[in-house]
């Protein structure tokens, strides 16, 4: 049938309403609501790198930017596979806590409102064997909410990296000799830290202490690592325990002050923490005083 002309421009007018509602359907499929649940996950490394065995805090924020408010939701934080570590919660962490080797996983976003966000700690110690200076990646953190919605932001990837091994150790003197009298006793403590870099130093190691002549030791701790004492009682060697990197052992000695000790005087005490295993350095000496009253 033909159309007659003076029914065209009518037609062509009719036919050109129909476009603008076409457009505003497609308009309509390009601006989706957001998810009303709708949690974003962020994990934030630990900075600078840390040594091999060292335990570090990291951290994990957590956002709602939905338009629901979550009972609790779940995360789950796996650490880098091939560089393993063991990771523990923040003590403030009210949990339950699920963890095991290279995982942890935990309760957050406990009635988070809309637009609201949350940071959690997590530590990470690695092995002290561990190669570095290195950087490993394939960490990840996901939380979930229920139904698995909008699972991109829910996951986040992240990289350890790690430094050169740490190499040293040191001897200090963390409980100081009170003042005391010719003839009484006196008592202090010392702490023997490992820095690094594996097991294997400072193994086999030995802790010698040393006082003048008139003067000796009485006693020492712990009792599971006593101390043997020379005859004359001025000489304390004692084993070391400290066979782990980034471990720490302290030690206390009660000693006798020499009866002839001139008050004012101070009674000299040297420790030497002798470390046959390598690397070097090898020997870590302090002195200290032990002031006569």
């Amino acid at each position: 049938m033909r159309i007659p002309m003076t029914l065209v421009p009518a037609v062509t007018a009719a036919l050109a309403t129909v476009v603008p509602i076409g457009a505003q359907t497609a308009g309509a499929a390009q601006s989706p609501l957001p998810p009303a649940r709708n949690l974003t996950v962020a994990v934030t490394p630990p900075s600078p790198p840390a040594a091999p065995g060292a335990s570090v805090p990291f951290t994990v924020r957590v956002c709602n930017q939905g338009t629901e408010t979550p009972a609790s939701a779940t995360l789950v934080v796996n650490g880098p596979a091939d560089e393993g570590m063991e990771l523990s919660p923040d003590p403030a962490e009210s949990g339950p806590v699920d963890r095991g080797w290279n995982w942890i996983r935990f309760p957050v976003a406990k009635s988070l409102a809309p637009s609201g966000c949350e940071t959690h700690t997590i530590y990470s110690r690695t092995l002290s064997t561990l190669a570095g200076p290195h950087s490993y990646s394939g960490g990840t953190a996901v939380v979930t909410w229920d139904d698995p919605v909008n699972p991109v932001d829910s996951r986040a990837t992240w990289d350890s990296d790690i430094s050169a091994p740490v190499t040293g150790a040191y001897l200090k003197l963390v409980r100081a000799p009170l003042p005391t009298a010719p003839g009484n006793p006196a008592d202090f403590e010392v702490e023997e830290h490992n820095g690094g870099p594996s097991t294997d130093y400072p193994w086999r190691g030995r802790l010698i202490a040393q006082l003048p002549p008139g003067s000796k030791f009485l006693s020492s701790a712990p009792t599971y690592a006593e101390c043997t004492f020379s005859a004359d009682g001025t000489t304390a060697t004692c084993p070391d325990t400290v066979s782990n990197t980034w471990s720490w052992a302290n030690r206390g000695f009660a000693v006798q002050v020499a009866r002839d000790a001139s008050p004012g005087t101070t009674l000299p005490v040297t420790l030497t923490w002798d470390v046959p295993a390598n690397p070097e350095p090898h020997t870590f000496v302090l002195h200290l005083g032990i002031p006569v009253c």
